[in-house]
């Protein structure tokens, strides 16, 4: 049975394509997809800028779909979204249950595992995590890029009475400004570039928001500084921008070496914790929020495009604009 799907064919270069649909080992799930989103390491691919990921590849991980061949306890039918990774299960950080961690995990979108920009993808059992029967599609393949920011908040310890500033409003900013939120952090401010991320920011519970050009900058230190952009002065603005005594997390990835203050690191006491990807407390967290109605992260969501359409909406991120957020592909029309 054919399918089609959006395949990097080279960096810059993306093809809507016929071909055959994954075939799925006895261990595997096959399932078609619903929705997907754009992710910054999709991007960073697309461009050639990727450590690991190279094209030719489907991209793709930010995702919900259809079990249409079920294993590992999962039945034909069952709504599903899953983490962008396939850990080991036998290492010394899968035991601890730090599978985010592993040295041996796999990758979707790497070494021959094609991604989500596709009417179907194979996946593994203990990266798929079930959804609430008639859940949006969309909010689906939006709980791994929250997943990823609610693991980073809860690196920064207690929340109550603390306050936050989170440099970086895209797709991981907004997560982590949600989980935040949620968690119980009392002010939060994010800060970029543009007002229309700062509408989206606020709309998505942000107490202010500052736009870097702008004048009037905040100049109040936060207890915690989350670091979700990747410019080559992030770290020294947040070392600049907490409180002495105070935590910085890095959640962002950047394309070559940054400078840091040490000095004002060291002189400061301030804690640098970085955060990477996520873990199945984490998508369980993200999922019960939304079936119980908790979190609405849909403002994060600004274009939709089909599948036929990659192409067009990977050239639309790569612009950056302001106007741009989330950008969600529905492969079958079906979301």
């Amino acid at each position: 049975m054919p399918m089609n799907s959006a395949v990097l064919t080279e960096y810059g270069r993306i093809e809507y394509r016929s071909g055959p649909v994954p075939a799925a080992d006895r261990e595997e799930l096959l399932v078609r997809v619903l929705a997907t989103g754009v992710c910054g390491s999709d991007l960073a691919t697309y461009r050639g800028a990727h450590p690991y990921k190279t094209a030719p590849v489907v991209l793709g991980h930010e995702l919900c779909g259809v079990v249409e061949r079920a294993a590992g306890g999962f039945a034909v039918g069952d709504l599903v979204c899953a983490a962008a990774y396939a850990h080991c299960e036998s290492c010394e950080r899968c035991a601890q249950g730090l599978t985010n961690l592993c040295r041996d995990k796999r990758n979707l979108c790497h070494r021959g595992w094609e991604g989500s920009f596709a009417e179907y993808v194979t996946l593994r059992p203990n990266m798929t995590f079930a959804l609430p029967p008639g859940l949006d599609p969309e909010l689906g393949a939006l709980v791994e890029p929250l997943s990823i920011g609610l693991h980073a908040i809860r690196l920064a310890g207690p929340a109550p009475g603390r306050t936050m500033r989170v440099i970086g409003s895209g797709s991981i900013g907004l997560s982590c400004l949600i989980a935040a939120r949620r968690l119980g952090f009392t002010r939060i401010t994010c800060t970029d570039l543009g007002q229309e991320k700062g509408e989206r920011a606020l709309a998505l519970g942000a107490d202010t928001y500052a736009d870097v050009l702008a004048p009037g900058r905040p100049s109040a230190e936060a207890d915690v500084v989350v670091v979700a952009a990747g410019h080559p002065d992030a770290l020294d603005e947040a070392v600049g921008a907490v409180r002495a005594g105070g935590t910085v997390i890095v959640v962002s990835f950047f394309d070559g070496p940054v400078p840091l203050a040490a000095n004002a690191l060291v002189g400061r006491e301030v804690t640098v914790i970085g955060s990477s990807l996520s873990t199945a407390a984490d998508f369980r967290t993200v999922i019960s929020w939304l079936a119980a109605g908790e979190i609405d992260p849909r403002p994060m969501v600004t274009h939709r495009f089909a599948l036929a359409d990659t192409a067009e909406a990977m050239n639309l991120m790569a612009e950056g604009k302001p106007t741009t957020g989330k950008i969600i592909l529905t492969p079958r029309g079906d979301a």
